[in-house]
């Protein structure tokens, strides 16, 4: 009879315990990384603005010498690359769908012929 209130409690505490963990969850909007809902706020201005501010540091950090740069250095590069590629395709995803639509095109053509 113990063993089954006990378990029973147990289970109670534990669920419990897996709901509240969600309560905190929350998105922050940092200078660095947006999400899509700052996107949909943003001007075509602010839009166009930013995306030259990322091809303008893309551009720094190809220009830096990686052969002097320590493992954490290159870890964080690639990072920071990512974080602006993610960005960018958030701004303006119309580019990466015509890069995509051109590409299945060009399989079509060979499927066909």
């Amino acid at each position: 009879m113990k063993k089954t209130i006990y378990l029973a409690a147990a289970i109670l505490l534990l669920n419990l315990a897996a709901f509240s963990s969600h309560a905190a969850t929350t998105t922050v909007v940092t200078a660095d990384k947006l999400t899509k809902e700052a996107v949909a706020a943003m001007t075509p201005e602010e839009k166009q603005a930013r995306l030259l501010e990322i091809k303008q540091r893309v551009e720094e950090l190809k220009q830096e010498d990686k052969s002097l740069m320590t493992k954490d250095e290159r870890k964080a590069y690639r990072a920071e690359l990512k974080d602006l590629k993610k960005e960018s395709k958030l701004i303006d995803p119309s580019l990466y769908m015509i890069g995509a639509g051109i590409v299945i095109l060009i399989i079509l053509l060979l499927i066909i012929f």
